[in-house]
């Protein structure tokens, strides 16, 4: 079984430019003050709040005042996450820049927010500063994509053989067996016609189907393609 640990990141900053992030993104980045240690205090204990209050309206049945109470915490929980997530935002490229090459920049910074997500939702006091935490929780977001896809490309599409002869008319063999959707997200998704590799958010735009659509499309044409390529062994090796 092939190990699914994800590459190590390149040390020093990369040297090729940067794709440049979202309009939005930048502009969320860019407009967004960043928080004193009070404030972030304060937004961490809002979010905390929240979170019980969420678990006690799932768990116990209460009296319309104390659920309207409940549900207003809730909510300021959420508006909290918000803004925790806006002020931190900053993070994610420069964790991201450091895995251009594994996958499409896009990607890498749509995982990367996840993370920050992630960690936004599951911080408590005793693990350090907040933005130790979520620094390790953007890279490690991170890194798992970079290790889930290239693990699951490389068993059909390492980077090396492609441009031989012989990788490509088995390539085109193998897609043959797709149906067009499969054929066509694969084909945008590693460059196979064009050699540039799209983000499932631009192939979700391009083909009119949700992200998610997209991931699940790609995760059964990959496997259908490693059906394919397992027999040969070496070639694709």
């Amino acid at each position: 079984m092939r190990s699914t640990r994800a590459p190590r990141s390149p040390r020093g900053s990369h040297s090729s430019p940067l794709p440049a992030l979202p309009r939005e993104y930048a502009t969320a980045i860019a407009h967004t003050p960043p928080l004193t240690s009070a404030e972030e205090s304060l937004l961490l204990a809002r979010v905390t709040t929240g979170t019980a209050a969420a678990r006690t309206l799932a768990a116990v049945a209460v009296t319309p005042a104390l659920r309207a109470r409940l549900e207003a915490d809730v909510a300021d929980a959420r508006a909290a996450k918000e803004r925790l997530v806006l002020a931190n935002l900053h993070l994610v490229p420069a964790v991201a820049k450091s895995w251009v090459g594994h996958l499409p920049y896009a990607d890498l910074v749509q995982e990367g927010s996840l993370g920050l997500v992630r960690a936004v939702e599951s911080y408590s006091p005793e693990r350090g500063s907040f933005s130790g935490y979520a620094r390790r929780w953007v890279r490690r977001s991170v890194a798992r994509a970079v290790a889930a896809s290239g693990t699951a490309a490389s068993t059909w599409a390492p980077e090396a053989p492609l441009g031989t002869p012989v990788a490509l008319g088995r390539i085109r063999q193998a897609l043959s067996h797709l149906d067009a959707l499969e054929a066509r997200v694969l084909e945008l998704r590693f460059g196979l016609v064009d050699g540039m590799s799209r983000s499932l958010d631009e192939i979700s735009r391009r083909l009119g189907v949700t992200r998610e659509r997209v991931s699940q499309i790609l995760e059964g044409a990959l496997a259908h393609m490693r059906q394919v390529f397992e027999p040969a062994g070496s070639v694709m090796a």
